[in-house]
This record gives structure tokens, C-alpha cells and sequence, in this order.
């Protein structure tokens, strides 16, 4: 199994020398990814509960320094070579995608390809609000974007004509180092797992659906065999799989094995926000030798 790390974006240590001290310990200790995730802007009375806590809180203040992601995802492909860099999630349908097909090649390409696009429709509804897209259509107009997007990337010029977006005869370059890039589709309603199954090359699930993974991966993979897809190449991967800190390390490596148990392909973890910097890195480090060999031919 691979395994993932987020990088530092939150708060006064998501510092430039964090970051770049995290990026590059990630890579030398033997990780697979690096991972942001996307709000553009935090309200000051939040109404929308979040749906991956217990008390509804999105676990950091909101007026914390919050990076934006294709940003911060192409500092750190600029200070790595080999690890791979992803997105988890980027709320796809608050987004241009047109303009964001490009930015996504464009990163792909600087960064060698190694990105993959880890995408969502959101939960936020005053974050809609906020940026003038409706929030009731998201998940058409994420098919849409997602439909153009491919065909941008694949396509010498595009025609495309749909509810939301309209593209005649234009040409987007340049075009992914390996012709695609690969597409994660985090949310675990039916709707989306439909989705999974009719656009993505993995299944991205949250830590708090863990104990459904398994028979919810099942209606994605039947939706990719009723489009004609292979249901065999979907993959599994799991967001917050587990929390890494220094003193607890062995509870980590458990809880990525027991991703790796019911058939996790790759999992990411997330580093205590106490521990950036220098005591972050020793950290990634010592996890990285004493535990991510065993775990990665599970």
C-alpha cells in the first residue's frame, strides 16, 4: 500500500521553510504523495456543519492563514523530484474548468507528471454562495467540468457543448505528460459513487466511512462496469487515514494496516499541526525507516 502525507497549509507554520523542509523529508523517507485540500474563503458564523467531525467544526479558526492549493502544490513539485503531488480534494465545481484543465496540465508538466487530481462537489453552501456558483446543480456541473476537462487534456480541439459550459473548436495546451492525468472522486453518497464509477481512477473515501468502505466500494465498481469500464483498475484510497505524531507511532503503522486490510490502495496521513518544522521532519523520518517498508508491500 502507498502512503501519503498533507502538507502543511493551516495556520503560522505553513511557513515557506515548513513546507519545504516537509516536502523534501517526505520524499527522502520513502512517502508516495503529497496532499493540500481547498476552501477559498472561511465565514464568520459558519451554518453548513462539516460533514467529516462529530461536532460539525472544521477543526482550525477561521481566520487562520489557509494556502490556496494549485499554489502551494506547485511550491512543493519545485522543491521535490519524485514524490508524487495531488489534490484532496479540490471542490471541482466552484471552479472554472476550463482555466483549471489548464493549470492542472500545467502543474503536471512542471512537475514531471506526477499529479493527480483529487476531486469533490463540496459541502460548504455559503462557500458557493460567496464565489456566484449555485450550489444546488453542483454535481452536474461537476460531470460537465469533468467531461471537459478530459477532453481538453486529450483532445488536439475541443467541441463541447453541455447545460453549464460551451467550448467550440478551442485547443488547450499543453497537454498532461502522460496524456491523463489520473482522477481520485472523494464523497460517499450514491450519487457520487455513481460518479466514481463513470469518471475516476480511484474511489477516494473519508476515514469516518471506513467501517462501510468495503460494500460502498462495491456500488462504484458495479457503476464503472455498467459504463463499460473495468471494474478490476478502480482503486481504493482513503483520506485521514491516520494522524502521525512522534510519541505514537505504532498506533499509526496499525491504523495503515488496517487500511491495507480491506483493500486500501493508497492512504493518507495527516501530520499534528504541532509538529511542523524540525520535530515534523524527525518525525516523517523516523516513521519512514522504522515503519513504511513493512507497510508498503502490504
Amino acid at each position: 500500500m502507498k502512503v501519503g502525507l498533507h502538507i502543511p497549509q493551516v495556520g503560522a507554520g505553513a511557513s515557506p521553510e515548513a513546507i519545504k523542509g516537509f516536502a523534501r523529508a517526505a520524499e527522502e523517507a520513502g512517502f508516495d504523495s503529497l496532499w493540500v485540500f481547498d476552501h477559498v474563503v472561511l465565514p464568520r458564523e459558519q451554518r453548513t456543519p462539516y460533514p467529516s467531525s462529530d461536532d460539525g467544526k472544521i477543526g482550525y479558526p477561521h481566520t487562520s492563514d489557509l494556502l490556496e492549493p494549485m499554489v502551494l502544490l506547485s511550491f512543493a513539485a519545485a522543491v521535490t523530484s519524485r514524490i508524487a503531488i495531488g489534490t484532496s480534494v479540490l471542490i471541482l465545481p466552484m471552479r472554472q474548468p476550463v482555466l483549471h484543465a489548464k493549470m492542472l496540465a500545467t502543474l503536471d508538466r512542471l512537475a514531471g507528471g506526477r499529479l493527480i487530481a483529487g476531486l469533490g462537489t463540496g459541502w460548504w453552501k455559503e462557500e458557493f454562495e460567496v464565489l456566484g456558483v449555485p450550489f444546488e446543480r453542483r454535481g452536474r456541473r461537476m460531470d460537465e467540468s469533468i467531461e471537459l476537462m478530459q477532453a481538453l487534456w486529450r483532445d488536439e480541439y475541443v467541441d463541447f457543448h453541455g447545460e453549464f459550459f460551451d467550448c467550440d473548436g478551442w485547443a488547450c495546451n499543453p497537454k498532461p505528460v502522460n496524456g491523463r492525468i489520473p482522477i481520485w472522486i472523494g464523497g460517499e453518497s450514491p450519487s457520487q459513487l455513481r460518479r466514481v464509477g463513470r469518471y475516476a481512477d480511484a474511489w477516494h473515501a473519508g476515514i469516518r466511512t471506513l467501517p462501510h468502505v468495503p460494500e460502498l466500494f462495491e456500488v462504484a465498481k458495479e457503476a464503472a462496469a455498467a459504463t463499460g469500464r473495468d471494474p478490476s483498475k478502480l482503486l481504493l484510497t482513503l483520506e485521514g487515514a491516520a494522524f502521525l505524531r512522534h510519541d505514537t507511532p505504532e498506533q499509526t503503522a496499525e491504523a495503515l494496516a488496517g487500511a491495507a486490510r480491506i483493500g486500501v490502495d493508497h492512504a493518507i496521513a495527516i501530520l499534528d499541526r504541532r509538529e511542523y518544522g524540525e520535530q515534523g521532519e524527525a518525525t516523517i523520518r523516523d516513521f519512514g525507516e522504522r515503519f513504511l517498508p513493512a507497510i508498503h508491500v502490504l
